[in-house]
């Protein structure tokens, strides 16, 4: 069994062997979007939502998106059969997709240097373990989601952000941060959406808000079992809030100096949303 295995230019390759050029944009602007799947019974789960989603990214940024979906799928199969996960076991693919080569220090986007669209593809798979062990945040007071921006609509390489909020956070002996927005409304996290049971009813950020639009809030909400709202960080103390994505769902149990006090199953939320 592989703990992870990498496939860039149609070879497969150890993770640590995949040399991106310096040249390219994805690493040196963050100009790329990705993509991440689980792996759940040697399949990737809620595949066509993911790639609509990097498509839809991809016309966002005016990146030349050029994929074969039925080609990708077949990669991303062999992929998993290369991990070698056992059933009951889960797995994660990333799809990261650049916008290619750069000549010279430009941010400028010549579009006769762009690669062919194989070699701006590279693909990372990892055996993993779901987290859904329970997390305090810290409200971040130094960075704000940007509401009207493009790229917060976009799943991109960029996670400057999402560092800086990460280390606020950590220094101040929480494990995590969420974001408001320009205006003060409630968000996101640092790499999660999130998801509040409040009276019974489970409600979101709305996408006015900046946040990204998640593919398990999006499952929630098609289930209506949840509702778009604009919502203040005015939190209570029987609110059950949930960070989740697709590797984790993860109840917070503090926010700055709150504690809250309902009990929730992260693992059965999960499941039934992926069911």
């Amino acid at each position: 069994m592989k703990g992870s295995i990498g496939w860039y230019k149609n070879q497969w390759l150890d993770i640590n062997k995949i040399f991106i050029s310096a040249t390219d944009r994805g690493l040196k602007f963050g100009d790329g979007i990705f993509e991440t799947i689980l792996i759940k019974h040697n399949k990737p789960i809620l595949f066509d939502e993911h790639i609509k989603r990097l498509e839809k990214s991809s016309k966002i940024l005016n990146i030349n998106l050029k994929l074969n979906k039925l080609n990708l799928k077949r990669i991303i199969d062999e992929g998993i059969t290369k991990l070698s996960i056992k059933d009951n076991e889960f797995g994660s693919v990333r799809i990261n997709y650049s916008r290619g080569t750069n000549k010279g220090r430009s941010l400028k986007i010549n579009s006769s240097s762009i690669t062919n669209s194989v070699d701006n593809l590279w693909l990372e798979f990892y055996q993993i373990q779901p987290d859904f062990a329970p997390i305090s945040v810290y409200i971040s007071q130094q960075e704000k989601r940007n509401e009207f921006s493009l790229i917060s609509k976009c799943k991109t390489f960029s996670y400057n952000q999402s560092i800086q909020v990460l280390l606020e956070a950590n220094q101040k002996s929480f494990d995590d941060s969420i974001l408001l927005n320009t205006s003060g409304e409630l968000c996101c996290g640092s790499s999660f959406n999130l998801l509040i049971k409040r009276n019974t009813h489970w409600i979101t950020p709305r996408k006015e808000s900046g946040c990204l639009e998640g593919i398990m809030v999006e499952k929630a909400l098609k289930l209506k079992i949840a509702k778009e709202e604009l919502i203040f960080p005015e939190f209570q103390e029987d609110d059950i809030i949930v960070a989740i994505n697709s590797l984790s769902c993860r109840q917070i149990n503090k926010v700055n100096d709150l504690k809250l006090r309902s009990n929730f199953d992260p693992i059965y939320f999960w499941k039934f949303l992926y069911n």
